[in-house]
């Protein structure tokens, strides 16, 4: 239909209105004789080409009309669609939920049971609840992770703890209750190392260390346990024979120049312990020997806590040394 009209245009009715052409009068070069031109036509001709323009006219407005009807409706769909799309924008995605943080007093609490580590609790980067620390007891990552469970409501925590000697766990048991009463005080003594925490002490390295006193005043006793099953009394020493500090005082060991006992690191490396511990008067009236087994030493501890006064405190910290 649309070939037909771009084939012949001059049969649009609109175009030729009185046109007297029809189809015999066509020839191969699309002209028109002169001889007919002018030849009269007879009423009946005069119908058959009325007739014939009539019905090409009606074909020509059907084809029009249905083309148009068509486009209409194509344009009409692609407006809606249009409509459609505007009136109802993309949606934003929803926001990830924020991660409820839980609370973590009990479970340090439970942790702090544990007289043979030291271990701490924290929210991770993954929002995982995350145990860390070291232990010198029986103590495994799968009893650690079983009881943050069940404070936890279920929420398995990622255990990361690291094993020492169990011959440190010793001391740790025999200052226990002193280590409880020394956590719920308002000033509690401390041990604070002058690199970050969990930082290793290398081979060579002095061992500097602060220590803040507890809210009264005391007498210091300070030992340090090594891996090998020795102790060193860091304090009294043959150059500092009085542990005596003021309430609150921070008393600094090991700094070289200042008149006091310093120390290198040296072999054997691994985890070892600081034990200090504050009383109203000295533990023994005497100093120790600046080193010793701890088998030896222990059990005279142990005698000399016992007739301690009640306000005796103690705290401990455990270090890593390593090769240099």
């Amino acid at each position: 239909m649309i070939d037909v009209l771009r084939q012949e245009p001059s049969l649009h009715p609109w175009r030729c209105p009185q046109c007297t052409l029809h189809k015999s009068q066509f020839i191969a070069n699309g002209q028109v004789p002169v001889k007919d031109a002018h030849t009269p036509m007879t009423w009946l001709m005069r119908w058959r080409h009325r007739c014939a323009a009539a019905l090409l006219a009606a074909v020509v407005g059907v084809v029009m009309t249905a083309w148009a009807g068509h486009a209409g409706a194509a344009s009409g769909d692609g407006s809606t669609d249009s409509e459609t799309v505007s009136a109802q924008p993309p949606s934003e995605p929803d926001a990830p939920p924020v991660p409820t943080v839980p609370d973590l007093s009990a479970l340090r609490t439970a942790l702090s049971e544990f007289h043979c580590a030291e271990l701490d609790v924290a929210i991770g980067k993954d929002q995982r609840v995350a145990i860390s620390g070291l232990t010198a007891g029986d103590t495994d990552p799968d009893s650690l992770a079983l009881l943050a469970q069940d404070f936890l409501t279920g929420q398995r925590a990622a255990v990361e703890v690291e094993r020492a000697s169990p011959a440190l766990c010793e001391p740790l048991t025999l200052i226990g209750p002193l280590r409880t009463a020394n956590a719920g005080s308002a000033a509690p003594l401390s041990i604070r190392f002058t690199e970050a925490a969990g930082t290793p002490f290398k081979g060579g390295q002095d061992l500097m260390f602060d220590i803040a006193a507890p809210d009264f005043p005391a007498h210091l006793q300070v030992d340090y346990f090594t891996s090998d099953g020795d102790v060193i009394h860091l304090l009294p020493n043959p150059l500092e024979v009085s542990g005596r500090v003021e309430a609150g005082a921070v008393r600094r060991l090991g700094e070289r120049g200042a008149g006091g006992r310093f120390w290198s690191v040296g072999p054997p490396y691994g985890h070892e312990l600081i034990v200090v511990i504050a009383s109203p008067t000295p533990l023994f009236p005497s100093p120790r020997p600046e080193a010793e087994a701890a088998s030896s030493y222990l059990p005279a501890l142990k005698q000399a806590l016992d007739s301690a006064a009640p306000t005796t405190v103690a705290t401990a910290r455990f270090l890593k040394t390593k090769a240099p």
